[in-house]
């Protein structure tokens, strides 16, 4: 198997990976600057993908005459396919190297778009969601790794910020506007029609990827990819349906819940297993300090993350009942301040030397103020006042997520890095699912308490909602409606006014949440800190590494050994 001359400082490099030399493959600055950029675009298309069902699910359902719970399959099939992906694409990335499996993910998503806007049925609607969560798997993983492998360490702060602008701000943030203008403009399926013109433009800058290498033939974990693909999906269910179906309550959901547990603990135990020749998943990156702090920091950040992106649409569109246009151009103020955020981030590590874990208190103390602002909402609340926290909530998540980005991921090298790259993007993923679904639980949870506390309120004698009611009753009257009429539609106007109430203040206890998470994972943070630095104390220092990434006094390792180190292209 054939290896590359370029290595990169520290080590060696993934498979797939170009090398981080001045000028890989003769490749020039232009070159690199359309390569990353095309890598951001793509990282777009898939954003638009992962959040147009919030946006636009009713009319989706709507064009295929789907049943609401029919319809919750076109979310999940999306989220099964990508969480699945997400650990195989290092699998992937040894089979057909870089450029072969991006060009191969666009081509996916670009199928995958066109497929659900044609779709005539729910079956073939669903099918086309799962090619969009692999090609989406697929685009993050194996763009990321081609960034930490073709660039130096000290570059790593404004390249990651580059490419996080399609990975973390357009699904958190613009997203959602466009999707939101485009379907009330026109049509939902214009949104996935747009992914077709720019993935042919995507598609014609993969050539600028890598060069040609000689391909690695690595034997697949099977029973690794049966385990996954099983039990990741069963926890996908359970976390987006558990909240309507009541959790253990109902027995669909204990049984997903225990197949899950089942077959992720045997997945783990395989992983680790001296009888697994090839493991799916290499579980080694852990003795990392770094990397193990910095996956659970992730997970901490999706909750965070993909939770305030779960709330804010939300909110607007059941409590200040915003169309579906204004509920995504809210978050667009969000999304300048998370591309500044990112953008200050990198720069701040990559020019200034800074500490990436320097800048994460400032991105934590900056978010739980927009959370807590938010907090104060009501259903009178309009732009004006949603734009202070808006802006904050940007600028925090940007500055944290690039940092913890460098933390978790700064310090792998060689094969290690596609590893840890989907790892990573696996534990913001999970995070992000469990806290829309912990969320979600809470909002309903707090419905039912503050409707049953208003009811009680409004039905104890109480003077200002008898006043009001009468009032109703009266202009319903005037208007033509028999006092039976008039009385019925009055009720139903307090019980509106009753919900709305309800829901405003059940979405604040949501916000404060969020504020007030940090309040108790930062302690939990340092303990894990804490522990992880006494333990790498306790192991032998590192021998230091060739340029293959094998330790010095290592000549030639052996075929199979140093398998998928190779530069594999197309």
């Amino acid at each position: 198997m054939a290896a590359s001359d370029g290595a990169r400082a520290g080590g060696g490099y993934p498979p797939g990976v170009a090398t981080a030399s001045a000028n890989p493959g003769g490749a020039t600055r232009a070159q690199t600057v359309i390569a990353v950029g095309a890598l951001t675009v793509a990282a777009v298309m898939d954003g638009l993908n992962a959040t147009i069902f919030d946006i636009a699910g009713g009319h989706i359902a709507g064009s295929v005459s789907a049943a609401p719970d029919e319809a919750t399959w076109l979310n999940l099939a999306y989220f099964m396919a990508k969480v699945c992906g997400l650990p195989m694409t290092a699998l992937l990335l040894t089979w057909l190297g870089t450029r072969r499996l991006l060009s191969w993910a666009i081509i996916l998503l670009m199928v995958g778009s066109a497929g659900c806007s044609l779709a005539p049925n729910l079956g073939l609607l669903v099918i086309c969601r799962v090619l969009q969560g692999l090609s989406g798997a697929a685009i993050i993983v194996g763009g990321q790794s081609w960034l930490f492998g073709r660039f130096e360490h000290n570059r790593q702060g404004l390249i990651q910020a580059i490419f996080a602008l399609g990975a973390i701000m357009a699904p958190t943030t613009a997203a959602p506007a466009i999707a939101g203008v485009i379907t009330d403009a026109a049509s939902w399926d214009y949104v996935l029609l747009l992914n077709l013109p720019v993935g042919l433009l995507v598609l014609a800058a993969m050539p600028l990827i890598a060069p040609r290498r000689s391909v690695t033939v690595v034997k697949p974990d099977w029973p690794g990819i049966a385990l996954i693909c099983s039990g990741l999906p069963a926890l996908v269910y359970v976390l987006v349906e558990g909240s309507r179906w009541d959790w253990l309550e109902d027995t669909k959901i204990v049984a997903l819940s225990l197949v899950a547990a089942a077959a992720l603990s045997a997945c783990l135990l395989w992983q680790l297993s001296p009888r697994n020749r090839s493991p799916l998943i290499d579980l080694r990156i852990f003795r990392h300090e770094e990397f193990a702090f910095g996956f659970v920091v992730s997970f901490v950040a999706g909750f965070a993350l993909f939770g305030s992106a779960f709330l804010i649409p939300a909110f607007t569109l059941e409590v200040l009942q915003f169309p579906a246009r204004d509920a995504g151009l809210v978050l667009l103020p969000s999304a300048l301040t998370v591309g500044l955020g990112l953008l200050t981030s990198g720069s701040v590590i990559q020019f200034l030397r800074a500490p990436p874990v320097v800048i994460v208190p400032f991105g934590i103390v900056i978010f739980m103020t927009a959370m807590w602002l938010l907090s104060g909402s009501n259903a009178e609340s309009g732009y004006p006042d949603l734009m202070p926290a808006l802006v904050l909530r940007g600028l925090g998540m940007g500055l944290l997520f690039i940092a913890v980005t460098i933390i978790c991921l700064g310090d792998l090298t060689g094969a290690e890095i596609p590893h840890g790259v989907g790892l990573f993007n696996l534990g913001r993923q999970m995070g992000g699912l469990i806290g829309v679904a912990f969320l979600a639980t809470s909002l309903e949870h707090h419905m039912a308490l503050s409707r049953a506390a208003l009811v009680d309120h409004l039905g104890s004698g109480n003077w200002a909602a008898a006043q009001g009611q009468s009032e109703i009753v009266r202009a319903l009257s005037a208007r033509g409606l028999s006092p039976e009429q008039a009385q019925s539609a009055a009720l139903a106007t307090l019980d509106r006014m009753v919900n709305g109430q309800a829901a405003a203040i059940s979405f604040n206890e949501a916000f404060l949440t969020l504020a007030l998470l940090f309040v108790v994972a930062v302690p939990c943070l340092l303990v894990v800190k804490f522990s992880l630095t006494l333990l790498g104390r306790k192991r032998p220092p590192k021998q230091p590494k060739n340029r293959l990434g094998y330790p010095a006094f290592v000549a030639h390792a052996p075929s199979h050994d140093r398998r998928g180190l190779a530069d594999v292209g197309s």
